[in-house]
């Protein structure tokens, strides 16, 4: 039986913002790994990209990415396919919106207005995305990899940026602000997508029915996600001040940036959520032994 299931953005959260290292978290994921407590990347990054980190973190399971357009689901993990749902040999795929050829078109309308102040990062070189994103050659040609969303690179001002989101928003689409890009996808979000796939967990999986979910994130594009599940963690960056989700209470503010603040902050959730648990367990007995 598992007691949570952890829902955590990547970039300047569990990874740092400048170095992409996740070293100062690899203890605590590997601790929380070991006692069943599985880790959900939710990401604006690809599915390629992501399972790059997976692999390297020795982590297996679902996947959200590209800013909760797509959940990527291992076949092996019990959970049932929907219908219409993309398919391989090893994962299924349940996306939330249009595909981003899709996306691009409906933007095309603005270009003319907007086209000088924003560039697709699918559009760029590799080498222009390593030099915008410090990535190594092969990591940025997973980040362009993209199928679910449109990741712009912003060349206007904050204020440009607010009026564009506005027009896209005009047109039935969603503008997001990651903590290095902005974003545009036809549905979805972090926040809609660790609610279906928690929800589905608890359905469909018994050791997970009663699994508290957690959130960890940096940026503004993870505000809907920090909101939505039972405990959030929100993570201080180091390039940018931290954004303010809406919550009674569960909330937890990291001392420490990137993947330190992390691992602290995670393990004193963790053992929030122990601790309420073995108080239930306490209360469960002395109702039976009372009757």
């Amino acid at each position: 039986m598992s007691i949570a299931v952890i829902y955590t953005d990547l970039d300047g959260t569990l990874l740092d913002h400048h170095t992409y290292s996740f070293e100062a978290a690899l203890e605590t994921v590997h601790a929380l790994r070991d006692r069943g407590i599985p880790i959900v990347p939710c990401t604006s990054k690809t599915r390629a990209e992501t399972a790059e980190l997976m692999n390297a973190a020795e982590l297996s399971g679902p996947m959200i990415v590209e800013n909760g357009a797509a959940i990527w689901v291992p076949n092996d993990w019990g959970l049932s396919r929907p219908t219409g749902a993309e398919d391989t040999s090893e994962a299924w795929c349940h996306s939330f919106g249009p595909s981003r050829s899709m996306i691009r078109r409906q933007l095309a309308i603005l270009n003319v207005e907007w086209g000088n102040r924003y560039q697709s990062l699918c559009d760029l070189s590799d080498k222009q995305v390593m030099a915008i994103t410090g990535l190594d050659a092969e990591s940025a040609a997973r980040a362009k990899d993209r199928h679910y969303c449109e990741t712009l690179v912003w060349l206007g001002t904050p204020a440009d940026r607010a009026a564009f989101a506005d027009q896209v928003e005009a047109l039935d689409l969603r503008c997001l602000q990651g903590a290095r890009f902005v974003h545009v996808l036809g549905a979805g979000g972090k926040g809609a997508a660790v609610s279906w796939l928690h929800q589905k967990i608890r359905a469909e999986l018994p050791d997970f029915a009663d699994a508290v979910s957690i959130s960890a994130g940096d940026a503004d594009n993870d505000i809907e996600m920090l909101e939505v599940t039972d405990l959030a963690l929100l993570i201080r960056s180091p390039v940018h001040e931290p954004p303010a989700p809406k919550r009674a209470g569960g909330l937890v503010i990291s001392d420490s940036f990137g993947p330190t603040g992390w691992a602290e902050g995670m393990e004193a959730l963790i053992a929030r959520v122990e601790e309420e648990d073995r108080g239930r367990l306490l209360s469960k007995r002395h109702d039976h032994n009372a009757a």
